[in-house]
């Protein structure tokens, strides 16, 4: 019963910093943006439909929105949202801006997979005892 317990309220804790990571990076995002204008003119059009999104309102929404970043970032290409070849302008931006976007990832992550453990640790513990 404690064990479970910790590992609902670790990812309960990974899930709550994530949120107010995300919250935070909107600002960064916004930077990010506003540099992207600056060399190709224009923003993505699926990142301009989904500019005010954050994790509070559609998930969905928001991932989209963050893969014009986190693709670059992660799988170096560009994103599939985008004509530019930009994954090099992405990966490039200065450690400030984008090195909380992988903090955020990261805690993500992590949050999910301590929701997963805990969710299999309850049907063990519930019926692994028949």
């Amino acid at each position: 019963m404690i064990t479970e317990a910790i590992v609902w309220i670790i990812a309960i804790l990974l899930g709550i910093t994530s949120i107010i990571m995300s919250v935070l990076n909107r600002k960064r995002f916004k930077d990010i943006c506003l540099l992207y204008k600056e060399k190709y003119g224009d923003l993505p059009e699926v990142v301009k439909v989904f500019d005010n999104m954050n994790t509070f309102y559609v998930n969905f929404a928001y991932s989209i929105k963050m893969q014009f970043i986190f693709k670059p970032l992660l799988r170096k290409k560009s994103s599939n949202f985008t004509k530019n070849d930009d994954k090099d302008f992405i990966r490039e931006l200065p450690k400030r801006l984008i090195g909380p976007f992988y903090l955020e990832l990261y805690l993500t992550l992590a949050s999910l997979a301590f929701f997963i453990i805990a969710v299999i640790l309850i049907l063990v513990i519930t019926y692994g005892r028949n």
